[in-house]
């Protein structure tokens, strides 16, 4: 029986959209989705008219059910020009030719080799202003480390896939679980370059908070060193300014956040006195983390100096005194008598405490 989801489905789209379940899903769409019969420009319909688009916006606002790449192989230069999808898809060869798991789903050209391909998440991940930031960039770095392996696109932003309940796509149909982010890790690299890479280059996906926030401290943390001349107030002063020329420029150019005006000046001054007060408490204690592990290491080699010194004083007090026992008892103090006596190796005597003996036998 269709659900409300389907209802504007014929039968071939309706097949499709019984069988990705995790795709065509009501807690996992948009409630309004962007969607077109074309790639050139969207419109806003609710879930179950967007569904019958060829294009439509694969992630809600509030959450990333999905991993989307696209792929155009079909470009004369693509490292993969000669490696068909069809092929991927008919015999499960993800794993095998490229190192990555199978994709939940692939909305392929026909007769092109190229497509979408689409990884469904097991849990979707938070994107509201409000969500944890952490598990966004944790999916942002295993993003970018799987479309480098799959040669992606690196300028699809998103905004809309190729949808493969529609039947102008060829469809392949992969696993009926999602994946989790630990899962997917398993077949990429996360270096912490490449998670540094990516959260030097904010998109605007998680909000225009999170995207103010880290534009100004990324700018603080080029610059705070030689604003510390000039004292705290004068930095918080130009943090500000700073933050208000960034959120000035608006955010129509970033897809995600394109519309939604700009923020409050209140809002964006909370954010840069933040940014002033860590970025000056904190950005370059490697360096003073460094110049304390030196002054320490100095210190530590003084201290060694001095203890080695005293020892050396006490193991010649004992040196002489045995020297001064044997001699007494009428008997010619000899390095290994001596070394006896005071508790030590031949050896050591011999390297540091010859002049003793030498003098003893003249």
């Amino acid at each position: 029986m269709a659900t409300p989801l389907f209802e504007h489905l014929d039968d071939v789209e309706l097949s499709r959209a019984q069988s990705l379940t995790l795709f065509a899903s009501e807690d996992r769409l948009a409630r309004k989705p962007r969607c077109s019969a074309t790639k050139d420009h969207s419109q806003i319909r609710t879930a179950p008219h967007a569904l019958t688009h060829a294009y439509i916006q694969p992630n809600s606002p509030v959450s990333y059910a999905r991993l989307v790449f696209d792929l155009d192989w079909h470009q004369e230069r693509h490292r993969f020009h000669d490696l068909p999808l069809r092929y991927l898809a008919d015999v499960h060869a993800w794993e095998y030719e490229l190192g990555l798991p199978a994709p939940s789903w692939a909305a392929i050209s026909p007769g092109k080799n190229s497509g979408h391909i689409g990884y469904e998440l097991e849990t979707p991940v938070g994107r509201h202003e409000h969500a944890r930031v952490k598990p966004q960039q944790y999916l942002a770095a295993i993003e970018s480390a799987m479309a480098q392996r799959l040669g992606a696109d690196e300028g699809f932003t998103g905004q809309l896939c190729k949808n493969p309940v529609n039947a102008m796509w060829t469809l392949y149909r992969g696993p009926d679980q999602g994946r989790s982010l630990d899962e997917l890790t398993e077949y990429v690299s996360l270096t912490v370059k490449r998670a540094q890479a990516y959260n030097r280059m904010p998109r605007g996906e998680i909000g225009r908070n999170v995207f103010l926030f880290d534009g100004v401290r990324y700018w603080a943390y080029d610059n705070v060193h030689a604003c510390r001349p000039a004292g705290y107030q004068a930095w918080e002063e130009l943090v500000i300014a700073t933050a208000n020329r960034i959120n000035a420029a608006s955010y129509e150019h970033l897809p995600f956040l394109a519309g939604r005006g700009l923020l409050p000046f209140a809002e964006c001054k909370a954010i840069a006195k933040s940014v002033a007060r860590w970025s000056w408490a904190n950005h370059g204690k490697r360096v003073l983390t460094t110049a304390f592990s030196e002054l320490q290491s100095w210190r530590g080699t003084l201290g060694a100096a001095a203890a080695a010194k005293v020892k050396r004083e006490r193991r010649e007090q004992q040196i002489t005194a045995a020297i001064g026992q044997l001699t007494a008892a009428g008997q010619i103090p000899t390095m290994g008598m001596v070394a006896d006596l005071v508790g030590c190796s031949k050896a050591s005597l011999s390297l540091h405490y010859r002049r003793f003996f030498t003098a003893t036998l003249q």
